[in-house]
């Protein structure tokens, strides 16, 4: 049971990664009008500003971060009840 929420947590932070990222992105581009300048898209960041693409930076690695804390407390709390069962 317990290697079975193992893969379904790493599974859950990939797909919450990926969902995020999307979402970063979607924003950014509804909220600009532009592409956001990020490693999948290497013209749009080497065309844009420092100053944008730092942004985007910080506001995808926050994002980033908040998603794996969310998802890393959801399961521990999985595995606890899990445990306690």
């Amino acid at each position: 049971m317990k290697a079975l929420i193992k893969i379904f947590s790493m599974t859950l932070s990939l797909v919450a990664g990926w969902v995020g990222a999307k979402l970063v992105s979607e924003i950014w581009k509804k909220s600009t009008g532009e592409t956001p300048p990020s490693l999948g898209n290497p013209s749009a960041q080497h065309e844009e500003a420092l100053a944008k693409v730092l942004t985007f930076a910080a506001i995808s690695g926050a994002s980033a971060a908040v998603i794996q804390a969310l998802t890393k407390r959801w399961t521990r709390q999985l595995e606890a009840k899990a445990e306690s069962h």
